[in-house]
């Protein structure tokens, strides 16, 4: 990852360019009369593994009733390319 150090008063001047830089991964370190005084850095998003657990839990076994030929996609008069989807299920 990539650091830009600089001034408090360049990066009041420059800060969208900043946070295009920011967006793309770069940390900035913002210094004030020659101290660390803020850091930016891009935003995390943490994956929550316990939810998506829970969540696939829930669904299993959710096709197991599913019957390709109550597919209204599939009845008499439907277009031929909209049941294509679920040929393989």
């Amino acid at each position: 990852m990539n650091t830009i150090r600089l001034s408090a008063t360049s990066a009041r001047n420059n800060f969208f360019e900043l946070l295009n830089k920011v967006a793309l991964g770069t940390e900035v370190i913002i210094e004030k009369d020659n101290k660390e005084i803020a850091l930016l850095v891009p935003k995390t998003t943490k994956t929550d593994w316990d939810g998506l657990l829970r969540a696939s839990k829930k669904v299993r076994g959710i096709m197991k009733d599913y019957d390709t030929e109550d597919n209204p996609l599939r009845r008499k008069g439907a277009s031929d390319f909209l049941g294509q989807w679920d040929k393989n299920l």
